[in-house]
């Protein structure tokens, strides 16, 4: 190892200084043991050559955990581009997830709409048909009225500052007017009362509530009837 090999060529240069270099075939016995220059001074000689034993066993040892290390470096190496590639998999399955949840999401939504316009179309027509059966089975009137123009609608929308319903101008709806409003499983129980405060357009009008059954919220497709 070159560092070894610094410190043997070091070694010799002080062989130079102290004393004459052993020859070749003494420098290198064959248990392969570090070269010592033979120096004149038998303590300094023999110093040097445990110093020098020592410290070629040192750089030994260290060249061992050396080994070890750059072995451990190169696992971690593999490691993180195994790493890298999961990473940027993953990436690419999240991103594939992503776009599939939000496709899933927006057909659920119009799904859903549709499926409340179905509820609320149904409940009308039971409804009506609730209606015609009561009629049906009624006395007729001693004297019949002139039969006014039946207005029913339901509410499309609520929000916290109130709601919307299916009723506008088309249907004689105005500012001011008054509705009562009725659960689509019971229309002849009125749970509460709304008041017009905008007519939006033929079939649309803007409300604010008036009063309403202890406990009782108004939810998409309660009846309303003007009264």
């Amino acid at each position: 190892m070159r560092s070894i090999a610094r410190l043997l060529a070091a070694a010799a240069g002080l062989g130079l200084l102290f004393g004459p270099a052993l020859p070749a075939c003494a420098q290198q016995p064959a248990q392969a043991q570090p070269a010592v220059p033979k120096f004149k001074d038998p303590g300094l000689q023999q110093y040097l050559v445990a110093e020098i034993t020592s410290m070629q066993e040192k750089l030994d040892k260290l060249a061992t955990r050396l080994d070890a290390v750059e072995g451990q470096l190169a696992k971690v190496k593999e490691q993180q581009q195994s790493l890298a590639s999961d990473f940027h998999t993953n990436q690419e399955l999240v991103k594939a997830t992503d776009t599939s949840v939000t496709s899933l999401r927006v057909s659920n939504q119009e799904d859903l709409l549709s499926l409340k316009t179905d509820v609320a179309r149904i409940r009308r027509d039971l409804s009506d048909l609730t209606d015609q059966v009561r009629k049906s089975a009624a006395p007729p009137p001693a004297a019949a009225a002139p039969a006014l123009p039946k207005v029913e609608g339901y509410i499309t929308q609520v929000n916290p500052t109130g709601l919307s319903i299916n009723l506008g101008s088309a249907a004689g709806v105005e500012v001011g007017m008054k509705f009562g409003v009725y659960r689509a499983a019971d229309p002849q129980t009125r749970i509460g009362t709304i008041e017009v405060t905008e007519v939006v357009d033929a079939n649309n009008s803007k409300a604010k509530v008036v009063a309403s059954n202890p406990n009782t919220k108004f939810q998409f497709s309660d009846i309303v009837r003007p009264y």
